[in-house]
């Protein structure tokens, strides 16, 4: 007696399809996601580098750093600064402090939810 020929898959065949390619898109987008903080630490420490240069004119200019944060806002926003918002890339507003009449300190606290919890992924030159 003759068996019928069958054509498909079966469903050991299927499933390890699908498992694989759900190890490939976890795989991919977790990558993704490293790209993704990489690009937001990088621009952080671009605009960081932007906004140190501007005090450093600034105090050139004027003989001292700005002495508050909404001094140094104010400043940019006179001097059309496309930087005038103050904003790191994780939303969260750059932090600033002068220590004295000439030096200051400018970080961002590279997106941690809670200030002061994990000073490893802080960006800039922060206390």
């Amino acid at each position: 007696m003759k068996r019928a020929q069958r054509s498909g898959f079966t469903l050991v065949e299927l499933l390890t399809v699908i498992a694989i390619i759900a190890l490939l898109a976890a795989l991919i987008l977790g990558l993704a996601g490293n790209a993704q903080r990489s690009a937001a630490r990088n621009k952080a420490e671009a605009e960081i580098a932007q906004l140190e240069s501007f005090i450093t004119d600034y105090q050139m200019k004027y003989g001292q750093v700005p002495q508050s944060l909404a001094a140094l806002s104010n400043a940019l926003a006179e001097a059309k600064s496309p930087l005038e918002s103050l904003q790191d890339p994780w939303g969260l507003p750059y932090s600033y402090s002068n220590t004295s009449r000439v030096t200051f300190n400018l970080w961002s606290y590279g997106g941690d939810p809670a200030p002061y919890t994990n000073r490893a992924i802080w960006v800039g030159n922060p206390l």
